[in-house]
């Protein structure tokens, strides 16, 4: 291959001793105007193979340039930015903050929220601590579960008014499934016949009944607001805890899967987005082993796993579940008419696709213009499937006396979340929108739609339903959309002044609402967004924005007057160290926990990690 090489080489560059790039003529030879010719060495050697030889280093020699001199232009400095810079993602960044996320790593430093962190293990006071061991956590998981009767209220409650939303598991299997573990395990988790995995979906059922129950039914259940919010965060963790020592991860179980599909109806909720996050990677890992990615009809978790991980894609710039074929979507066209359980989720799944195919469509694009072109492509994807595909049971008919209770608070949901799907649509263009005016669209398509959620989250709160995290959380955008848009408008516009009493109305909505993270994140999002207003549009300063709550925050109350006020220690009832004994005996065994008291010493500590997830 030596010889090959020197062969390359001019006569004349070999003469003077430098290099010689190889080009028939070369480059040294063409400057100085010589002749440039090769000496063959070896008489016998292929012509041919010579010939190729060189025309391969020409070629390589051709693309070296063209890269130079692609990376040697300068960056276009015009008005047309980026939408994928700090400010034309502003919105997607305020939004994180709210799940105690953060886009973007130069904000927030050590200060990031992030989620609820778990308590560390401590000594009982007996020099005895909770140990890694099975029968340890056999018995803390007992002590979490609660009365029979009781833990069949929330079941039933979980059936009837939430599983509609995520489909994760089958009612009736999981009935019996429940009545079974009393019969024959006397409701023990360390009974022999007890699937840890399965014990694990009891608690996220569990879980997502107590966190969804609106503050009265779960009053009359006999939960006190601290109880409501403390328990449903440990029987969170509790979930982790089972999936831990049944080694899901290595024992591959559709109940895992149904576990962290359940999940998805209370994490945000309470305060654990990112460990929802990791839980849906690993689960849908899990799926993948078992198969799951290559049905054409995918079951309810899975397909739950699928909505989550497409609509995540705004956090991560990428997804974890391949998106199947069109064709296939088409093959598991089973459009159900009357509201049947998994009707909703089958619907939003092929929303999902459409957020999906628009990731996909917009790395494939090189100009804005191109861009754009794929945003309202899809925008109008969105709205075809809103009208064609739509159940009958979720279109603005009558509804029949047959149908469930749960026809109205999915309508409800319905109209928030493709609201939100538009903006989530529209989102990269967002920021372009309100100093361009080729991008006009966008802006008043983002604004109807945050209207839209505000309207149909007052509506909510009259229905009686369940607690849905999409009526706060999409509440959240729309006042951030809402804001973008009146810094940008006249402080004296009509639209601006209406505009400013929707974001009002949606921070009363959001005060005045149940206690969870989501509410307590959003208030002191939008109260700093507000306060610092800037008299200009060119003058937002969104890291000062995150920097300073995210400061304020930190500088919240000791860790011992945290635990006292924020857990809502029932008024008239004095703090004694016995209490505190108390809790942590009862309450506080830590294996792996670190709800309750945990996340509510972090409240305003979380609440700017603002990120847009749903955006």
């Amino acid at each position: 291959m030596s010889a090959i090489r020197k062969r390359l080489a001019c006569a004349e560059c070999t003469r003077r001793k430098i290099r010689c790039d190889k080009v028939v003529p070369c480059r040294n030879c063409t400057r100085r105007g010589t002749d440039c010719t090769r000496v063959k060495e070896d008489k016998h050697h292929d012509s041919l193979v010579e010939r190729l030889q060189a025309r391969v280093q020409q070629l390589e020699a051709t693309v070296e340039d063209l890269t130079e001199r692609r990376l040697s232009v300068p960056p276009d400095d015009g008005v047309d930015a980026d939408p994928d810079s700090e400010m034309g993602d502003a919105a997607t960044i305020l939004e994180f903050l709210a799940w105690g996320r953060r886009k973007n790593p130069d904000y927030c430093d050590d200060l990031s929220p992030g989620d609820v962190t778990a308590e560390l293990e401590q000594d009982d006071g007996r020099g005895q601590a909770l140990g890694p061991d099975r029968a340890s956590a056999e018995a803390y998981l007992r002590l979490l579960l609660p009365r029979r009767l009781l833990l069949e209220r929330l079941v039933s409650f979980h059936c009837d008014r939430v599983l509609w939303y995520h489909n994760a598991f089958e009612a009736d299997r999981f009935q019996d499934e429940v009545d079974a573990f009393y019969r024959v395990a006397q409701g023990q988790p360390s009974h022999p016949s007890v699937d840890f995995q399965w014990l694990a979906l009891l608690f996220a059922v569990l879980c997502g009944a107590l966190a969804c129950a609106p503050r009265h039914l779960a009053q009359s259940w006999g939960f006190p607001s601290w109880e409501q919010t403390s328990l449903a965060q440990r029987w969170f963790k509790a979930v982790s805890t089972c999936l831990h020592y049944a080694d899901y991860t290595a024992v591959h179980s559709p109940y895992a899967i149904q576990s962290v599909a359940t999940l998805t109806m209370s994490a945000h909720l309470l305060g654990f987005s990112n460990s929802l996050s990791v839980l849906i990677a690993s689960a849908a890992r899990v799926g993948q082993c078992l198969g799951l990615q290559r049905t054409r009809a995918p079951n309810g978790a899975w397909r739950q796993l699928c909505i989550q991980d497409w609509f995540s894609i705004p956090f991560f710039e990428s997804y974890i579940i391949s998106r199947p074929s069109r064709a296939d979507i088409d093959a598991d066209e089973t459009k159900n008419d009357a509201p049947t359980r998994g009707a909703y989720s089958h619907f939003f799944y092929k929303v999902a696709a459409v957020m999906s195919s628009l990731h996909d469509a917009m790395k494939n694009t090189h100009t804005l213009y191109t861009r754009y072109e794929q945003v309202l492509e899809h925008d109008r994807r969105l709205r075809t499937l809103a009208t064609q595909s739509l159940p009958r049971f979720l279109q603005n008919v009558s509804i029949q006396s047959d149908w469930p209770c749960y026809v109205p608070w999915a309508r409800r949901c319905l109209a928030i979340s493709l609201s939100h799907k538009v903006i989530m649509i529209h989102r990269k263009f967002l920021a372009l929108s309100f100093t361009n005016p080729v991008f006009v669209r966008t802006r008043r398509t983002c604004v109807a739609a945050a209207r839209t959620i505000i309207k149909e989250q007052k509506e909510a709160r009259q229905d009686g339903g369940p607690v849905l995290w999409i009526q706060q959380a999409f509440g959240v955008t729309a006042s951030i959309i809402l804001c973008l848009d009146i810094f940008h408008r006249p402080h004296n516009d009509t639209e601006a002044t209406h505009h400013r009493q929707l974001i009002n109305d949606g921070l009363e909505m959001l005060a005045d609402g149940p206690s969870n993270m989501i509410a307590k994140r959003g208030v002191g999002l939008l109260e700093a967004l507000l306060a610092r207003e800037p008299r200009k549009s060119t003058e937002l300063d969104l890291a000062g924005i995150i920097r300073g709550v995210c400061e304020q925050t930190a500088s919240s109350a000791s860790p011992s007057t945290a635990r006292r006020d924020s857990v809502g220690w029932p008024p008239g009832v004095e703090w004694s160290p016995q209490d505190e004994m108390e809790s942590e005996l009862g309450m506080g065994l830590g294996i792996g926990l670190g709800a309750g008291h945990g996340e509510e010493r972090e409240t305003l500590e979380d609440i700017l990690s603002l990120a847009a997830s749903y955006i």
